[in-house]
């Protein structure tokens, strides 16, 4: 997976979750060579603590279990508890590096996207609208706020929103942020004629935009695993859809009900 397919699915995931997400070493490896590293300097990404539970990789069930460590933490594993290989299967190793994750967050990205845009300003969190005001930016028509909204990310200028996923690419190795776009957005006559600021999407609708991208993550992943583990219940796909960071706390009889749709 290049950089540009990475800081997408990155995008998305952070996009689906009102909370920090977790990247596993699964997803990380399939990054090219040194897209971990260059995506930590970049803030887009920290290191987390271990990993407690894994898709099990000991037989085509996939199960996604608890991982235990020996006394001396240098060895880790699995013990298999599916009713039809249990008895074949015992403890399965696991590779220690398969433990690593690391974070990713609205506040990580709203650091990035300040930084592309030249504030020096550190974005300041607003709860009540779910978003971060990251400065002012100078136009030929005056000062215009920037703020990012979170679930999904988006950057809204002057009253417009553009999808942060427009916006941020990589050039020569390098992050930046689509400078036209954002001049074009300062440039156009303000949505917002009032005294306060007021973004042209109502709360009403960002959660809605935000449920449809995590229904969407949930169907997706469906497709993908039918295509992986063919076969399966549909409980056994919503079980392990439940367990991953797209789940967003759902259950998995609540992602059951929606991952076919």
């Amino acid at each position: 997976m290049n950089d540009t397919q990475a800081l997408a699915a990155l995008i998305n995931h952070v996009s689906a979750s009102d909370k920090p997400v977790n990247i596993g070493w699964d997803e990380v490896a399939q990054w090219q060579d040194g897209l971990l590293k260059r995506f930590m300097k970049l803030g887009l990404l920290v290191k987390d603590v271990n990993a407690q539970s894994l898709e099990c990789m000991g037989c085509e069930h996939r199960c996604f279990m608890d991982v235990l460590l020996a006394e001396d933490s240098k060895r880790a594993f699995i013990v298999c508890d599916h009713p039809d290989v249990q008895d074949q299967m015992g403890r399965i190793q696991v590779p220690l590096e398969r433990l690593q994750q690391w974070q990713a967050s609205a506040k990580q990205f709203s650091g990035v996207v300040a930084r592309l845009l030249g504030l020096d300003v550190k974005p300041v969190y607003n709860k009540e609208s779910a978003c971060y005001k990251l400065g002012m930016l100078q136009s030929d028509k005056g000062r215009r706020w920037a703020i990012l909204y979170t679930q999904p990310l988006r950057l809204v200028i002057n009253g417009y929103t553009v999808p942060v996923i427009d916006l941020l690419y990589f050039n020569d190795n390098e992050l930046a942020i689509d400078m036209l776009r954002i001049k074009s957005l300062l440039d156009l006559a303000a949505i917002d004629t009032g005294k306060a600021y007021t973004p042209n999407i109502s709360k009403q609708e960002t959660r809605k935009l935000a449920t449809q991208a995590m229904r969407q993550n949930w169907r997706d992943e469906y497709q993908s695993l039918q295509l992986t583990h063919p076969n399966k219940t549909d409980d056994w796909y919503s079980m392990l859809i439940s367990k991953l960071p797209i789940a967003n706390g759902r259950s998995a009889e609540t992602i059951r009900k929606d991952m076919k749709k």
